[in-house]
């Protein structure tokens, strides 16, 4: 067998790339991970960009509708542009106007706690016939007492040590908010010549991809899809959620209905897990004022869950996503051991968007070998017929 000149240039140059990556593999990681510090707040403003966009298509669409003047529509799209910012803006400072007050004086009643207040909650919690008949396998009051004692000593130290370094850590906090500048700049940029970077974005693929441009448009636009429906009808649906919890809290009289609500319906953002995260937080708000309310807001949540999810849920989220159960639980548990809760958010309709991939494809060879099986039997009967 004989081996072309060209050839044995390709296994030198194989042989070398892989020598160099070798000898200098930590160099080019800590290469690759500085450009990946420097594009972060980049990356931070085009998924910013990207959900504000969504808001902002609603404002331009109303826009449009309504005025119909020609030198007006010229500012279409900074006075939408404004207004969704304004809208993001005004809904996490009343969130923060809602919750913040409620958490601080709950955070506060817990630094306070001893194991005779412990031993209180414990004797609270035995006088419902189901949880002491749990409390009798779990072990005494006192040794409960004394482990809850331990945990809840262990937590507060921790975030005590947590706040503290971010108090005293100027640098670290001067960095974040020169990134989330930059990140905003960044957004602005992007919402104002969206048009102009998406025609670029398919000039530079159809030009240099050639073939594969058509695979790449494709897997974009589902990719698109699956995210927009995803933000869209998850936040619709934990609006719905968190708006029911507090009117049901406000019916039964239970404390911090206005803040276990906009807590729940934030927690709700994240399928499947995101429920169970709200009814824990909730539960240890309210049992910081009473044990019973809160076993009481725990049935509440569970019913009220039990009926969004099998009535609102399938209207207001549907097939939106178009993944199963299973595979939204197998994402959402990779998604947070990558990348925590923002590995939760994204891993779902990026998995969505595999999984339709993978569907369409199999979809297409399964109708191609039908096709080639079709025409095979055609071509034995004209033989056939022939003969």
């Amino acid at each position: 067998m004989k081996f072309e000149k060209q050839q044995v240039y390709y296994v030198v140059l194989a042989f070398v790339v892989c020598f160099a990556i070798m000898s200098y593999w930590d160099t080019g990681a800590g290469i690759l991970q500085k450009i990946y510090n420097a594009a972060f707040p980049f990356l931070i403003g085009a998924a910013i960009a990207y959900v504000v966009n969504i808001v902002m298509s609603v404002y331009e669409n109303l826009y449009t509708r309504i005025v119909k003047v020609a030198w007006l529509l010229k500012f279409k799209r900074a006075i939408s542009m404004i207004l969704a910012y304004l809208t993001f803006i005004l809904s996490i400072v009343w969130l923060f106007s809602i919750v913040l007050p409620d958490l601080i004086s709950s955070l506060s009643a817990l630094s306070k706690i001893d194991p005779t207040a412990v031993s209180t909650f414990i004797s609270e919690l035995g006088e419902n016939k189901l949880i002491s008949q749990l409390l009798q396998y779990v072990g005494k009051d006192a040794d409960l007492s004394a482990t809850l004692t331990s945990y809840g000593q262990q937590i507060l130290q921790q975030v005590l040590a947590v706040l503290t370094n971010v108090l005293i850590s100027v640098t670290t906090i001067a960095s974040t908010v020169l990134n989330v500048f930059v990140s905003l700049i960044f957004s602005f940029y992007v919402l104002a010549n969206k048009e102009q970077l998406g025609r670029q974005f398919t000039l530079l693929t159809d030009t240099y991809l050639g073939r594969f441009a058509k695979n790449v448009h494709y897997f974009v636009d589902i990719l698109h899809q699956r995210f927009h429906g995803f933000f869209v009808s998850q936040t619709l649906e934990a609006i719905i959620l968190g708006s029911l919890t507090a009117i049901g809290m406000t019916l039964f009289k239970m404390p911090f209905a206005a803040t276990i609500g906009v807590l729940v319906a934030f927690t709700a953002l994240i399928p499947v897990v995101g429920a169970y995260i709200g009814v824990t937080i909730g539960f240890i708000l309210i049992a910081t004022q009473s044990v019973n309310q809160a076993v009481a807001f725990v049935i509440f949540l569970v019913i009220l869950q039990q009926f969004e999810g099998n009535l609102i849920y399938p209207r207001v989220v549907g097939g939106s996503i178009g993944l199963p159960g299973m595979w939204v639980l197998l994402a959402i548990t990779l998604g947070a051991t990558l990348w925590g809760v923002g590995g939760m958010l994204i891993a779902v309709p990026l998995t969505a968007t595999i999984y339709q991939v993978i569907k369409d494809n199999v979809h297409k060879r399964q109708l191609s070998q039908k096709n080639s099986k079709s025409i095979s039997k055609a071509n034995l009967r004209a033989e056939v017929e022939e003969d």
